[in-house]
């Protein structure tokens, strides 16, 4: 079994996922004009988008409808959402969503590298998202790739997680799940290594890779 070192519209859901551009953050600013860049619904590639939405003039983007967290069954369409905050995230655009938490499901936590959402519905969602903000900082889960070997910091929980990933398997495997190409193109012995690390999240029948590529370095950069 490999080892690790401790060192949109989407096909089958009910639910589109529509997002409106902005070129600012700032509420007033928004106001002004010119400055929405319009609608558009999410499709299958949520990795590409992002980076499209990256080389634009947007830097705000606002996702409709709620985000349900919870990985109960029929949500694995929550996926490509998942991975279009990811990746707006890991380019530092800011993203307003609002998100939904179940007692049985994934804990917050696994999802607070993630831009912190406006809205939390479910146990305590006022609270948590209180502490999500206050927590959040660029580079809380991230990943960067080297020849041969993926390294990855993790501080959604206590401290400081490092992971040094050489096993080639599991390196191909990273690839097909930061590229949403779903759980059966990843054998299911390197998805429960990195389920085991909270590094990949079941959701509904899917999985989702959480850890994002660092695009842009913290100051200070013990931060990350």
């Amino acid at each position: 079994m490999p080892t690790m070192n401790d060192v949109a519209t989407v096909p089958g859901s009910d639910s589109e996922f529509r997002f409106s551009l902005w070129r600012h953050g700032d509420a007033a600013v928004r106001a002004l004009p010119d400055m929405h860049l319009g609608d558009r619904e999410l499709g299958e590639d949520a990795v590409d988008e992002a980076r499209r939405i990256q080389q634009s003039d947007a830097r705000f983007v606002s996702i409709d409808p709620v985000v349900d967290l919870s990985g109960g069954p029929g949500t694995e369409h929550m996926i490509p959402v998942l991975s279009f905050i990811r990746e707006l995230t890991s380019y530092g655009v800011e993203v307003d969503w609002r998100a939904r938490l179940a007692p049985d499901g994934p804990q917050w936590w696994v999802f607070s590298h993630l831009f912190p959402p406006s809205a939390l519905e479910g146990p305590h969602g006022d609270d948590v998202a209180s502490a999500w903000r206050a927590r959040y900082h660029v580079g809380r889960c991230f990943l960067r790739q080297g020849p041969g070997f993926v390294q990855i910091r993790d501080r959604r929980s206590t401290g400081l997680r490092r992971l040094t990933v050489s096993d080639g398997a599991l390196v191909s495997a990273i690839e097909s799940l930061m590229s949403d190409r779903g759980a059966d193109s990843v054998p299911d012995q390197a998805v429960s290594v990195f389920e085991k690390q909270h590094l990949v999240i079941r959701i509904g029948g899917g999985v989702w890779w959480a850890p994002y590529r660092l695009r842009r370095w913290a100051l200070p950069a013990w931060e990350v």
